[in-house]
């Protein structure tokens, strides 16, 4: 989801000369309102406070899985981001959850208005996290083969009606695209 120019995805990707496949976390810190996070994050000589939350939405059409990402750049009024996955429907999205159930850590890349990356850090998964990220695959997969086999699966309609809820930053302007 994009509200004035900011997103937050979670890809499989595999970093440096590694073979192994992980999920990592690109944050796409953009638009005018998020000026002074970006400055904070250019100078940042530790890495900043992160953590994420995730759950699955057993929509009725499909099941949804939010992560919820928090960035305390301004502690005050810390960055926020929520990726919403579609397990169901997309592969990558599926593999990022499972992949997320078993590496050790996961990669940050914040990048500027132009993509470039101005910090990256890494957050330990301890085992606690990784047994949700197993649930949420487990039970996504679940839910989705029953809407399948009642031919009800619609992940179109299950995120349209999620992202229907939502309204951005303060002061970044009004609706969210995707």
């Amino acid at each position: 989801m994009r509200s004035s120019g900011s997103a937050a995805t979670c890809v499989p990707v595999q970093i440096g000369n590694s073979s192994e496949w992980e999920a990592a976390l690109f944050v796409h810190v953009a638009g005018p309102e998020c000026k002074q996070d970006r400055r904070l994050l250019k100078t940042a000589r530790s890495p900043v406070p992160v953590h994420i939350e995730a759950r699955m939405i057993a929509h009725g059409s499909a099941a949804i899985v939010s992560m919820e990402l928090g960035i305390a750049t301004m502690p005050d009024d810390p960055l926020k981001y929520e990726i919403l996955s579609i397990p169901g429907r997309e592969e990558t999205h599926y593999q990022g959850i499972k992949l997320l159930a078993g590496q050790e850590r996961i990669c940050w890349f914040f990048g500027d208005n132009d993509y470039r990356v101005i910090q990256a850090q890494e957050q330990e998964i301890d085992a606690e996290q990784h047994a949700l990220f197993e649930s949420i695959a487990r039970d996504a997969f679940a839910h989705d083969s029953l809407l399948r086999i009642s031919n009800q699966y619609d992940s179109d309609r299950a995120l349209a009606e999620i992202v229907s809820h939502y309204a951005p930053r303060h002061g970044a302007g009004a609706g969210v695209t995707h």
